[in-house]
């Protein structure tokens, strides 16, 4: 059955990519209308996380935010499709890169780095752009799909303009190996950690959030800056991305410190594009343990 609905999504997916732009937008309001009013796509869940992170929103607002970032899932979900078949020239036109130089100066001091982001924009398309702004390998920390067609099939799309993937697992042994050349690697840090771990715990978002220790643990251990990747949205299929750097020293940083930045960059990113976000994923399933 995985290889059938594998081979389905591939025929669909060749059909929708090849339409342009102005055809692929109609279909994306044809979805958003089904994902929110027919579906109500994880509707409880987007809404909960809504009130409980801005409790001074009124339900007018978070009804009309509800409603904006599902059109912009919609929005996603084409331009992801249509991506696997989009040239060089193509897809960079649809981003407006502000401060590149920020890498290029880390760079010529000889420092690898972590490019933090979170499920903000097009983060997806991002990742695929950014070989193509730097001379330098990059890679891309990922989690494999439990269907081995689509996995195989999204590590192609993604490494189309020489993105190089590794699963999270594989990711610090990589790091160590590739300790002698300059790196740029891309990090999705805002994802929901097992309870168990030794995770970062703090307020986000008005609630008491935990995060991935990864980051800061690695950074500080290989000595690599890092930055903080800002995806803005400016309107359908165009996005702007700006580089903050969060520390170039991370040897000197005290613990939980890093996290404390990549923290606080995110939130403030959110809080100026607030329908920006993923925020039907169930970010706050789990709760610390005293």
């Amino acid at each position: 059955m995985r290889k059938i609905g594998f081979f389905f999504f591939v025929f669909f997916e060749k059909l929708i990519s090849v339409l342009p732009f102005s055809f692929l937008y109609i279909l994306s309001d044809f979805i958003y209308i089904v994902l929110f009013y027919v579906v109500k796509y994880r509707k409880e869940v987007i809404l909960k996380n809504l009130k409980n992170s801005f409790p001074d929103k009124t339900i007018l607002e978070i009804s009309k935010l509800h409603k904006n970032y599902m059109k912009i899932m919609a929005d996603l979900i084409v331009e992801s499709v249509k991506s696997s078949h989009m040239s060089e020239m193509e897809i960079l036109s649809r981003f407006e890169i502000k401060n590149p130089e920020l890498i290029d100066e880390l760079f010529k001091k000889r420092k690898s780095l972590f490019l933090a982001c979170g499920h903000t924009g097009s983060w997806e398309l991002s990742a695929m752009i950014i070989p193509l702004i730097t001379k330098y390998k990059v890679f891309a920390i990922y989690q494999p799909q439990t269907n081995p067609y689509f996995d195989t099939y999204i590590k192609k799309i993604r490494s189309t303009f020489g993105l190089n993937l590794i699963t999270s697992q594989q990711a610090y042994r990589k790091f160590i190996e590739c300790k002698n050349e300059l790196t740029l690697n891309f990090i999705l840090a805002d994802q929901s950690p097992s309870k168990d771990g030794d995770n970062h715990w703090t307020t986000f978002l008005n609630q008491e959030t935990a995060f991935f220790t990864g980051l800061e643990k690695m950074s500080k251990s290989l000595d690599f800056a890092v930055v903080f990747l800002r995806i803005i949205r400016k309107q359908r299929g165009k996005y702007i991305i700006e580089f903050e750097l969060l520390t170039d020293k991370p040897k000197e940083t005290k613990k939980g410190e890093i996290s404390e930045m990549y923290v606080l960059a995110l939130e403030k990113l959110i809080h100026q594009y607030p329908d920006n976000w993923l925020w039907s994923h169930r970010r706050w399933k789990h709760k610390r343990i005293n």
